[in-house]
């Protein structure tokens, strides 16, 4: 009788080890899993921000021609404009620099988390710069049409209106959309910390 229950708490042993086994790969699997989503996430805000990188760069010598020879705005008013969009570029630089979705794969989990929570929190600092400045531009820009020498300056006004909302309108979404996929991966983050 002894030996029947010694194979039954054998067999009951070796079910239990192979169910540990089985859940510890399972754990394995939901980790790669998630730092994979996580990483897709991250590469979907480097390729947004690249896409600003490469935008930047264009817009500086457009912005340059445009200004001077089209719409005869002040050099001043150009170079100002140009110094913006070279503080923005560096700006951006700086705050995504140490973001790589590789380190989600393979990294530290709560050091990616502080660099995510870091840019989020430049991005939104950013806003406290770029507001005012933006306002104060388009002041500028107003009054450079105005007293401007080129005849068209209600055509200039209406272009440049429409310009800042269509602009207005696809930077909020994009500052939104940016905003929310960096707390979903801290959020994930948080979670997959907690598990373990």
């Amino acid at each position: 009788m002894e030996t029947n229950e010694d194979t039954e708490l054998g067999q009951m042993k070796e079910q239990l080890a192979l169910l540990k086994k089985k859940l510890r790969n399972e754990s394995i699997v939901n980790d790669k899993l998630m730092r994979k989503i996580m990483s897709d996430k991250v590469s979907k805000i480097n390729r947004d921000t690249m896409v600003g990188y490469i935008l930047i760069f264009l817009a500086i010598p457009y912005w340059t021609w445009l200004s001077v020879d089209m719409l005869d705005f002040s050099w001043w008013f150009c170079g100002v404009t140009d110094m913006f969009f070279i503080v923005a570029l560096i700006y951006t630089y700086i705050s995504h620099k140490d973001i790589r979705a590789k380190e989600l794969l393979e990294g530290n989990l709560l050091e990616v988390s502080y660099k995510i929570t870091r840019m989020k929190k430049m991005e939104a600092n950013w806003l406290k710069i770029g507001m005012p400045f933006l306002v104060i531009w388009l002041t500028w820009m107003v009054l450079e049409i105005l007293h401007g020498r080129n005849g068209n300056s209600a055509s200039i006004l209406v272009g440049g209106a429409i310009g800042a909302v269509i602009g207005g309108i696809i930077g909020t979404w994009q500052y939104r959309k940016k905003q929310r996929r960096a707390e979903e991966i801290i959020s994930q983050i948080k979670e997959q910390c907690k598990d373990d």
